[in-house]
This record gives structure tokens, C-alpha cells and sequence, in this order.
């Protein structure tokens, strides 16, 4: 195995020319089908039960599986984008996620609907990571990680926005023209892949490892490790805080959905903020200088959940919050892109498997912490702070592994 030195002393030769560089519009806009195609769905679930008959609980499952399948994806397709390069990878999983649009509008049972999601989020998965690949492999890593940062500052708008059209088009027509749409989206993204996504994996990274063996070098990376648990932790928070804030706000604390909703903006405001700060300040800080400044807003978000309990309001389950999310916008395009560092030549798999890992903690946290509410919010704060000392010792982990951190 080709042994790399530390990040201090590494040099980044990995890039290639900034000539091939796909147009970053069309890196935006595929990357807005993953978000929208995830949440965008959800406001049609009551039209889906009526109509194939089944409760809320088992229209829910569209999103489990959905998720399900991209995070199985993201393993053999971020592999296979590097033994058979990046372009081919995005034009046909764009094609077959189109496929599963096609086969959940044509969907006559909620088995069918539940297939055609699992189709849907396997091919849907290069939305989520292939983009920042292309990104590291066409820049240097902090300037990848500026513009991951401004790309997520984009991508921003989608899941904003997302759910009030896909409800519109449901209520003025059928869910189906919304996964019809989907559909249509994923085809003339895959036109214009074809058309004009240059191939950027470069020559001497096309070495086909085999999966297997891919993966077992990036876990036996010390580098790798701590930032696989860096985002572990940061994204353990944000899925902490999804299950169990709206209970403790309107269960425990009597606030409206519609006023829970209202204050959820101020997550979105920190997340956004922080992704405009990576995208300003990464190439000029550099990347592990970002992460370390990620941390003071990680450990005041998770000592003011607990200052402010006493205090029944809205402002002290979300301030908390926004300096959370602000870390996670700060660190996250900047671990993304230090992870597919690690190992250039195999970004992709890089990139795959920590997409794939933190949706799976994503999944786990967000059970365990339905389980352990109660009639307080000290579960949901004990879970997000147990997620910050995982984040935190990450760092320290990454400190023993890069001496220069």
C-alpha cells in the first residue's frame, strides 16, 4: 500500500487541470435533485395514503428507504467511480434514478411506491457524493473544500424550497406528476452529464482497486479515522436535534407546528452561514485550521443547551442549535474534503463510505434518541452532548494523527 505522509507535508498533486472542470452549475443543480428527492416527497404522504390505502406509519417508509438505499449506494458506486472513472458513474445512476421516478409514479401498491424509492435512492446517491469528488479532483484540498462550501451554500436552497412545490403539485394535480417531474429531472441532468461532464479522474488514479481492499486501507488511515469521526459526531448533533426537538417543543413545551417551524429557520440561517464561511475562508486558512475553529461553536452549543434548560422558550433549545449547525456548515465541506485527501486515489470510495457511515449514525442516533425521550428535555440534550464529545475527541484523535493539526 503507498504510504502517505502527514497533511503538513503532503503535496497535493492530486487535482487535475482546472480545464476539464464540468461547469459548477450543472454540479449545483444535480446536487439539488438529492435534497429535494429526499424531503421534497414527504408533503404528499396523506395523498398516498388515501389513494393506495395504507397508514401514515407505512407512507413513512419512503423516506427510510430512500435513505436506506443511498446509503448502500454510496459503497459500490464511489468504488466503482474509481476503477471506471466519475463520467459514466453519474450518467447512469442519474438514468436509473430516473427509472425509479417512472416506476413510483406507475406504482399501483405501496410495495411498488417502496421499490421504486429503493431504485430511486440508489441512483440518486451521486447527488450526494460524486459532485464533491469531481470537486477534489479538479482542486487542490482547501480549495475543494471553499467550493463544496459554496456549493452547499446553493444546494441550501432546494430543501427549502422542495417541499412547498412538491406539495403544490400535489394538491393541484397528483403525487405522480411529482415523481413524473423527478423523472423528467433526472433524464436532462443525464443529458447534460452526458454532454458536458468531462471525465476527471486522471490517469495514473485509475488503479481499480477492489472494493474490499479499498475500504480496509482507507479504515487502517489514522488520518481517516478521525475525520470519519469528526462527522460522525457533527452530523450525530443534527439528527439528535431532527428527532427529538419537535417533541420536546410541542409535546413538552405546548408550541404550535407551524411556530416550531418558524424557529427550525434559524438552524437553516447557522447552516448556511457556515457554509459561506468555509466556502470564504477555507482556501486561505486551509482545512484543518477550519475543523479546529469548527469546535468553539460545537462545545457553546452543547454547554448552552444545558445553561439555558430552565427556561422553557424556543430561544434556548434553538441558539444552541443555530452554533451548531454554524460548525457543521464550517466543518463539514472541509472534512469532506480532507477525507477524500487521505487517499487520492481513492476519493471516490472515500467519499462514498463516509457518505454511507454517517447516514448510518444519522439512522442509529435518531432511534436511540426517539427511545430515551421523556417528559424532559435532558434526553435530547444528553444525546447531542454525548454526539459533541464524539466530535471533540475526533479532533484529538485527528491531533495525534497529524501531529501539525
Amino acid at each position: 500500500m503507498t504510504k502517505y505522509p502527514s497533511n503538513s507535508t503532503r503535496p497535493d498533486t492530486s487535482h487535475t487541470s482546472s480545464a476539464i472542470q464540468p461547469p459548477l452549475l450543472l454540479l449545483v443543480g444535480i446536487s439539488a435533485v438529492g435534497p429535494i428527492t429526499l424531503n421534497g416527497v414527504l408533503p404528499a404522504n396523506t395523498a398516498v395514503m388515501r389513494e393506495l390505502m395504507v397508514d401514515y406509519g407505512m407512507a413513512q417508509l419512503v423516506l427510510t428507504v430512500y435513505l436506506f438505499a443511498t446509503m448502500l449506494s454510496q459503497l459500490f458506486l464511489g468504488n466503482l467511480a474509481d476503477r471506471i472513472g466519475r463520467r459514466p458513474v453519474m450518467i447512469g445512476s442519474l438514468f436509473v434514478f430516473s427509472i425509479g421516478g417512472v416506476i413510483c409514479a406507475l406504482s399501483n401498491s405501496i410495495e411498488i411506491l417502496l421499490f421504486g424509492r429503493f431504485v430511486q435512492g440508489f441512483g440518486s446517491a451521486v447527488c450526494v457524493f460524486l459532485t464533491r469528488t469531481i470537486m477534489r479532483d479538479v482542486h487542490t484540498r482547501d480549495k475543494a473544500a471553499s467550493a463544496i462550501g459554496y456549493m452547499n451554500t446553493a444546494m441550501m436552497i432546494a430543501p427549502m424550497f422542495g417541499p412547498a412545490v412538491c406539495g403544490y403539485i400535489t394538491d393541484v394535480s397528483s403525487w405522480r406528476v411529482m415523481y413524473i417531474l423527478l423523472a423528467v429531472a433526472g433524464i436532462i441532468f443525464s443529458l447534460l452529464s452526458y454532454r458536458y461532464q468531462n471525465e476527471t479522474l486522471s490517469n495514473n488514479q485509475q488503479t481499480k482497486p477492489p472494493f474490499v481492499k479499498s475500504t480496509m486501507d482507507l479504515l487502517a488511515n489514522r488520518e481517516y479515522r478521525a475525520y470519519l469521526t469528526i462527522v460522525c459526531g457533527a452530523v450525530g448533533m443534527y439528527f439528535c436535534f431532527l428527532a427529538g426537538a419537535p417533541y420536546v417543543a410541542m409535546e413538552i413545551r405546548g408550541y404550535s407546528a407551524s411556530t416550531f417551524g418558524i424557529w427550525f429557520s434559524m438552524v437553516a440561517v447557522g447552516y448556511l452561514t457556515g457554509n459561506f464561511i468555509a466556502g470564504r475562508y477555507s482556501q486561505k486558512l486551509g482545512t484543518d485550521k477550519m475543523i479546529r475553529l469548527s469546535m468553539i461553536p460545537v462545545i457553546s452549543g452543547a454547554v448552552l443547551f444545558w445553561l439555558l434548560s430552565p427556561w422553557n422558550t424556543l430561544l434556548g433549545l434553538f441558539l444552541p442549535m443555530q452554533l451548531i449547525a454554524l460548525s457543521n456548515g464550517m466543518c463539514l465541506p472541509n472534512l469532506t474534503s480532507a477525507a477524500m485527501s487521505v487517499r487520492p486515489d481513492l476519493a471516490g470510495t472515500a467519499s462514498g463510505l463516509t457518505g454511507t457511515i454517517q447516514i448510518s449514525t444519522g439512522m442509529v442516533l435518531t432511534l436511540f434518541t426517539s427511545l430515551f425521550l421523556n417528559d424532559s428535555a435532558h434526553p435530547l440534550f444528553f444525546m447531542i452532548s454525548l454526539a459533541a464529545v464524539v466530535c471533540v475527541f475526533g479532533y484529538w484523535l485527528l491531533t495525534r494523527a497529524s501531529p501539525n493539526t
